[in-house]
């Protein structure tokens, strides 16, 4: 769906209704290509469009969506929306004000969808298993995905109605060496093509798969860990999802709104939620039709904004406009879609050669809160742990669980890698560095 396709869409569902309407638009298109046993078992396309209508009689409100979008459809649609309008007792919320705004215009990299189309996908995952040798298999997926996006309302003249479109290119895999079992992880995704390097990503899930041969179990305990940036990534989330306006409304943050601001981390921590960071997805309205602006979530420890939408931070008795971080219109919080965390002066590899005894962790897995309160954390390791003694990878590691308090792990960070990585965060880029931090918990 281009531009002119979506504007059409949305003229015509506000002139269907009386009452006033926004329309939100979300699309994705993917092309699929899936490998097990170094073979390719799928290589397929896949799209999902939906529109979603939003009608608003003082402060009544009723939302309904469709993936219909033939004419009847769209006429169902409104039709089903005013019916649930006229049943809907008054909520809390006026309709709120909008503004158009001037849209950064982010351009495609139209060459991820010539190098990186059906055939392409083949022969890239072709050339990286070729390139492993006939000890390992691999398994995993390169997928070209298109996100999709527009909105308008009842008042958006067509230069006024918002609308996106950017490619991008996923990759995983898992390497096996077939003589000792032991797997190996690695990823990459970016929406430039020189973002990315896949031949990089088979030949490190190889050499993880070879440094983990014959794991042994390690005591439970605290312990020095250095983290890979994909596992940086994944406890962050867990920390901006608690920054989340309305989770710290309902009582599930450790966060306190209301205390006065006080260091909550370490002095080295510093994440931002950072749409003009070159490594994340240049996506620059939400869901709400705002602006998203670029704010520091934590600086040097101290949490200095929450992700709100527009119905959060009204309820929370924030008159400040919304800062674009919404995903709905259902009340439910902002989120952090480019999430960019600061890193520091060394190296990972001098992280490593300056820990006496301790554990690289290449990846985490099944993580979850254990109690968002006090933003505990549970999960295992996979893909690549290994021991560090004297300052030198020695021996691999058998799966372990961590029971971490992320406040306490946020607080005990020794060292930050200069160097920054692109990792997946639920198929959106965040941007982390490696991380050491001293008594990690495995119980």
């Amino acid at each position: 769906m281009d531009k002119n396709m979506a504007v059409e869409l949305i003229k015509k569902l506000t002139a269907y209704t009386k009452y006033y309407g926004v329309v939100n638009i979300k699309g994705n298109r993917q092309g699929v290509t899936r490998f097990a046993n170094s073979e390719i078992n799928q290589n397929v396309n896949q799209s999902d469009l939906s529109i979603t209508l939003t009608l608003y009689d003082g402060k009544k409100e009723a939302t309904c969506s469709t993936n219909v979008l033939d004419n009847e459809g769209l006429k169902q649609l409104v039709q089903d929306t005013e019916s649930l309008l006229d049943v809907t007792p008054s909520g809390e919320f006026d309709l709120f004000t909008w503004s158009p705004f001037p849209l950064k215009s982010a351009e495609n990299d139209r060459e991820l969808t010539t190098i990186y189309d059906a055939k392409g996908r083949v022969e890239t995952i072709k050339e990286g298993v070729a390139a492993l040798g006939s000890d390992f298999v691999a398994a995993g997926a390169l997928i070209l995905e298109k996100k999709m996006a527009a909105y308008g309302n009842s008042e958006s003249s067509h230069d006024e109605i918002l609308f996106a479109d950017l490619d991008n290119v996923q990759f995983n895999t898992v390497v096996t060496d077939t003589a000792t079992g032991a797997d190996g992880g690695a990823e990459c995704l970016s929406h430039k093509v020189s973002g990315l390097n896949i031949g990089d990503a088979f030949s490190q899930a190889k050499q993880r798969s070879v440094l983990g041969a014959n794991p042994i179990t390690l005591d439970s305990g605290g312990y020095t860990v250095i983290l890979s940036p994909q596992a940086v990534g994944d406890l962050v989330f867990y920390l901006t999802w608690s920054l989340n306006a309305k989770r710290v409304a309902d009582g599930l943050s450790f966060y306190d709104d209301t205390a006065v601001e006080a260091s909550v981390f370490g002095q080295n921590i510093n994440i931002y939620d950072d749409v003009n960071d070159p490594g994340v997805f240049p996506w620059y309205f939400d869901y709400e039709g705002y602006e998203r602006q670029s704010i520091p979530l934590i600086e040097k420890g101290v949490v200095k904004n929450m992700l709100y939408d527009n119905k959060t931070a009204q309820s929370m008795g924030r008159g400040e406009l919304p800062t674009g971080h919404a995903y709905s219109n259902k009340g439910l919080g902002g989120f952090s879609l480019h999430t960019v965390m600061a890193g520091g002066d060394a190296s990972q590899d001098e992280m490593i050669s300056s820990t006496k005894k301790g554990l690289f962790i290449s990846e985490l897995h099944y993580t979850n809160f254990v109690n968002p309160r006090v933003l505990l954390l549970t999960g295992l390791t996979r893909n690549g742990t290994f021991l560090i003694e004297e300052g030198q990878i020695t021996r691999a590691l058998s799966t372990m669980r961590f029971t971490q308090n992320l406040t306490e792990a946020f607080c005990n960070v020794s060292a930050l890698s200069k160097e920054l990585t692109v990792v997946n965060a639920g198929g959106w880029a965040a941007v982390m560095p490696s991380v050491k931090i001293e008594g990690f918990c495995f119980p």
